[in-house]
């Protein structure tokens, strides 16, 4: 993040319009250049500006190994690669720190870091001189201010929880400042995260017309204040239990339901909501992207392909045993470890909360017009391997499971070899702030009707019967952290939520498993759960190492234990 030489107002792309043939060509400015001066002295520039912040975020959809120069890279990981819910491709390097190998040149690490202190770089220099620029439109002005405010603030909120206390740099840095700038507490950066949330709710809109979305809204900084919160309360950063912190983080969550039904309610169809890009009430914040120059390829290095030929033959994403285990069965409620689930383990998928078959492909799953066989043929001389087995490619489906929430069919071929796509990654959604208001109202006070409600307001869209009200404060916290990991699986939550509950060294230290189907020679199907490795987790990952080359440019930072 912090060099020592001076920078640069980041170069913007816009149009220009024809020039008139009288001018003389030396006149005539860079098409693909606009200097900062400019920038601060046209209203509509200075608007580009901002949306050119927006373009800095880093989303699930992007992130790439600092070790891979290729374009094509870029969106070849998620963080929750990290957990117990996924097994990824063997080259990446989260496979390493599942192994137990996290240190300061953990690149996705050292990429998070640089993008966000780039976005904070451009946000500080928007809010020093916005002031300035000549313009009558005043609120125009104090809605681009407020928005990079929220921007700067959510930079910040990826930083703390990933790194702890960071550096607070909240001006516009020149070439003559001390550029070396030491680690602000936690409890610092939280103070000025809120603080920032408060006041870009107060001037920001609570919705925009379809041309505006993707801009931050009041909602969007209220909820980004109620998750904030919620870390804030959590055992990681709360040793001393300070059960206040809990009642802020319900109270903040609340105000983003009072918004509700009239801005904010869920999407009706659970693989749809990842999809719709317009009239969606559940987004409360998203990246956008759009055909034709904004796409995004993760979902092709992602999904499970199952062609039996080309690039039809790989993917780099298998959801693990232990996440389908999660998903409940929808005549109890229970998970299908649960005595009296009705689970039947060799008709796994039957009678599921359907968020199962919407966020995974599966054997037996349907996929565009072709059903998925993951199975391996008991003998080849009776059956071939099915289309999507692992025996010759192992990349193909390492788990017996792919991908198929982010992957839109339309952008699939008729084989389905996807062909990179254009739906938003969406930061922050309804559901996630019920479930943070149910965690941090429980945590509180314990359970009470309007917890009970939130949950079951979510667990309806998976068809999953509504809980019974006469659970203990420690069962529903065990119920609600099975919901976040349901719900939000994919979404690069449950990196964090392990590491701020401090049971890293129950879930992330222990084996992953993959679902091992045979096909017999009288055609029935045996599925069984077996080991697929044993995964290593240390206390002290639960903070993510700072980047050793930001220690090296910055030597006042100092490294997480």
């Amino acid at each position: 993040m912090i060099k020592r030489h001076k920078w640069l107002v980041g170069v913007i792309l816009v149009t220009l319009t024809t020039f008139s043939c009288k001018k003389d060509l030396l006149d005539i400015k860079p098409i693909d250049f606009v200097s900062d001066v400019a920038v601060f002295q046209d209203i509509t520039l200075t608007s580009q500006f901002v949306s050119d912040i927006y373009g800095t975020m880093l989303s699930g959809f992007e992130r790439r190994d600092f070790g891979y120069d290729q374009d094509w890279a870029r969106g070849f990981a998620t963080l929750d690669m990290m957990t117990d819910d996924i097994e990824g491709h063997n080259d990446l390097p989260m496979n390493r720190v599942q192994a137990g190998d996290l240190n300061s040149n953990f690149s996705m690490g050292t990429q998070l870091w640089a993008v966000n202190y780039a976005l904070i770089r451009k946000a500080n220099t928007l809010i020093a001189r916005i002031d300035g620029v000549p313009t009558t439109n005043t609120a125009l002005k104090d809605r681009l201010k407020a928005e990079a405010k929220f921007l700067r603030a959510f930079a910040y909120a990826d930083l703390v929880k990933s790194f702890g206390g960071v550096p607070l740099i909240i001006t516009e840095q020149n070439a003559s400042d001390d550029l070396e700038v030491p680690r602000n507490t936690y409890d610092e950066c939280v103070a000025f995260i809120l603080k920032e949330c408060d006041e870009a709710a107060a001037v920001l809109s609570p919705t925009y017309p379809d041309a505006d979305l993707g801009r931050a809204t009041k909602g969007a900084a209220l909820a980004l204040k109620a998750r904030v919160l919620l870390y804030h309360a959590s055992p990681l950063n709360n040793p001393g239990n300070v059960v206040s912190r809990w009642d802020d983080a319900a109270k903040a969550a609340k105000e983003v339901m009072n918004m509700s039904p009239s801005v904010y309610t869920l999407y009706p169809d659970y693989y749809q909501l990842f999809m719709t890009k317009t009239g969606n009430k559940e987004v409360i914040f998203a990246k956008k992207f759009g055909r034709p120059n904004r796409t995004h390829q993760s979902a092709w290095m992602l999904h499970m392909s199952f062609t039996p030929t080309g690039w039809g033959g790989w993917g780099a994403f298998h959801a693990t045993q232990n996440l389908v285990d999660a998903f409940e069965m929808k005549t109890t409620g229970l998970r299908p470890d649960q005595a009296g689930s009705g689970y039947d383990p060799q008709n796994p998928y039957a009678n599921r909360d359907t968020r199962l078959d919407k966020a995974m492909l599966m054997n037996g799953s349907q996929f565009k017009g072709i059903t998925v066989e993951t199975f391996q043929s008991a003998d080849l001389s009776v059956f071939p391997d099915g289309n999507a087995n692992s025996r010759t490619n192992g990349d193909r489906t390492k788990t017996g499971y792919g991908l198929r929430k982010f992957i839109d069919e339309k952008n699939m071929t008729a084989d389905a070899v996807y062909q990179g796509g254009d739906n938003d990654w969406i930061y922050m959604r309804y559901a996630e702030v019920l479930l943070n208001y149910a965690e941090a109202k429980n945590e509180f006070s314990g359970p009470d009707a309007s917890v009970y409600d939130a949950l079951d307001e979510i667990r309806r869209r998976g068809g999953l019967p509504p809980l019974t009200r006469n659970f203990s404060k420690g069962d529903l916290q065990t119920k609600i952290r099975n919901e976040r990991r349901v719900e939000l699986c994919f979404e690069e939550h449950r990196v964090y939520d392990v590491r701020r509950w401090k049971t890293g060294m129950t879930f992330f230290n222990q084996p992953v498993y993959r679902m091992n189907v045979i096909k017999n020679t009288n055609g029935t199907l045996t599925y069984s759960k077996v080991v697929l490795e044993n995964r290593v987790y240390k206390e002290s990952y639960n903070l993510f190492p700072i980047p050793q080359i930001e220690m090296e440019r910055n030597r006042k930072l100092t490294p997480n234990p």
